[in-house]
């Protein structure tokens, strides 16, 4: 009896833990665009209020949040 309590004190806060990262997507964070330079690989263009995916090849403009090729 004390064993279980013991792994289910133990999973509780695991599983609780794993939630926000699940809630994220796909787990693992893409890196950040350099402002004004052509992107080598996917990556994130932006501020935390203002960002979107520029795909490889994209000019990265950080102020706006946008990408042009």
């Amino acid at each position: 009896m004390l064993k279980l309590f013991a792994v289910a004190l133990l999973a509780i806060p695991m599983s609780v833990g794993s939630v926000p990262a699940m809630a994220k997507g796909h787990g693992h964070a893409l890196p950040a665009c350099s402002d004004g330079q052509p992107a080598k690989a996917t990556c994130v263009c932006g501020t935390k209020d203002k960002s979107k995916h520029c795909s490889k090849g994209e000019y990265c403009h950080a102020f706006s949040g946008t990408c042009s090729k």
